[in-house]
């Protein structure tokens, strides 16, 4: 079936949005594309262009931003949590000292109850309202690894124990399961399974990810600066990849979703909740076990399917962020939130790139990514830029002309598939 030609979805609710914010500057996407074939040349195009333009991205230290720093790209001028990562995680190697500077500007803002700041600004607007993405210490261990030299990030391990313990105390759930504080933060801005719902409410499969990742760099670090609790943070880990594998994983769809945590205790009598109620929206957060290598081969394989379905989640253009199949889908142009309900981007196409290769689908991931590609190729030949996210069907730009932020990952893609490597991830699963 050609998504292009299926019937347009019914929208329970519609999407209501000011149009007169897609007509000022540096929003309405800057003209039509038509997107070649060519992988090669297109992945030339991307390269040139990236290698340039990463520049864009760099800050100097200003304010309380006492080292060099990253920004998205478009129209942003703050330090954001996951766009600096991936961001930083791509950089060449010309721009290292930005990348860490990066996760060291965090690291200096962390609240004295461990609660990380989710944007900073250089005037010293520190975001702790919204959540922060649980990174820091993968975000360490990855630059630290890169520079090659551990005895700066040594003196940040009392505040990755902090930043541990906040999570653990504050956004934790019976089961014991991470959930969302609230929409706020979660970094896929309008994921149904979040967004719109109590506070509180969602566990994150993607956010549980994150965790996972988040002890396994607690156990990398521990070993580099020769404690002696490195084995906890592995076993901890390892228990998180089982309960990922066990509890998000709904056996009837073979699909992992996000877990209801809005129980009542009050609506029961003698039996206790005892079962995982899950929210069954197919969003692109349902892919990140596989980015983290916690799926069961098993599972692994039935989401791939999902995954290469064009009826469901490939487009011409890379990875819906939404099941094609779903009444929610959609390709509207929003920010705040952001539409992650349909349209392509580039970090959920990249990200679930790596994740089919960690499955031995490298061929599978290698088209993926260069769909991707030649749409980015495309956007630059014709407009000069690259916009912040592509129309799920006909790969158009959607909106915000100029954006750079996690797309920088175009840069070393194909070569880290084709070399059986990830530049997200390092040896932090190993």
């Amino acid at each position: 079936m050609n998504p292009a030609t299926l019937e347009t979805p019914r929208r329970r609710v519609p999407i209501v949005f000011d149009p007169e914010y897609c007509r000022k500057p540096g929003v309405a996407p800057l003209g039509p594309i038509r997107v070649g074939a060519d992988n090669e040349a297109a992945l030339a195009v991307v390269r040139d262009y990236l290698g340039v333009n990463w520049r864009k991205m760099a800050r100097a230290p200003k304010g309380v931003l006492k080292q060099p720093y990253l920004v998205p790209g478009a129209v942003y001028d703050n330090l954001w949590d996951w766009d600096a990562f991936f961001t930083a995680c791509a950089i060449p190697d010309q721009g290292l000292e930005f990348a860490v500077g990066s996760i060291r500007n965090f690291l200096d803002n962390v609240r004295e109850d461990g609660r990380p700041p989710k944007m900073t600004s250089p005037e010293g607007a520190l975001n702790y309202t919204s959540q922060p993405i649980p990174l820091q210490a993968q975000f360490l261990y990855l630059m630290a690894r890169r520079t090659p030299d551990f005895a700066w990030a040594e003196p940040y391990w009392p505040i990755l124990e902090r930043i541990r313990a906040w999570y653990d105390r504050e956004t934790m759930a019976p089961g014991p399961f991470y959930i969302w504080l609230g929409f706020q933060g979660n970094g896929i801005d309008n994921n149904p399974s979040v967004y719109g719902r109590p506070p509180r409410s969602s566990a994150g499969v993607d956010l549980a990810c994150w965790h996972y990742r988040e002890l396994r760099a607690l156990a990398k670090l521990a070993a580099r600066f020769n404690r002696n609790d490195g084995d906890q943070w592995a076993e901890r880990a390892a228990d998180l990849a089982q309960r990922i594998a066990r509890h998000y994983w709904d056996a009837l769809d073979e699909f992992f979703y996000n877990l209801d945590c809005s129980a009542d205790p009050g609506q029961t009598s003698l039996q206790g909740v005892t079962w995982e109620t899950f929210l069954k929206f197919r969003n692109w957060a349902s892919f990140f076990p596989l980015w983290a290598g916690v799926a069961t081969s098993g599972q692994a394989a039935a989401l791939i399917r999902r995954a290469l379905d064009p009826a469901e989640f490939l487009a011409p253009g890379g990875l819906r962020s939404h099941s094609a199949r779903e009444p929610i889908y959609n390709n509207t142009a929003t920010g705040n939130p952001s539409n992650w309900q349909g349209p392509v981007w580039g970090l959920s196409t990249f990200l679930t790139a790596y994740g089919l290769a960690n499955y031995g689908y490298r061929a599978e991931a290698l088209d993926l990514a260069f769909r991707q590609i030649r749409v980015l190729a495309a956007d630059i030949e014709q407009n000069s830029c690259l916009h912040e996210y592509y129309h799920g069907d006909t790969s158009q730009p959607i909106m915000k002309p100029g954006f750079l932020s996690w797309d920088l990952l175009a840069l070393r893609v194909i070569a880290d598939l084709r070399a059986g490597a990830d530049g997200t991830t390092g040896d932090l699963l190993t």
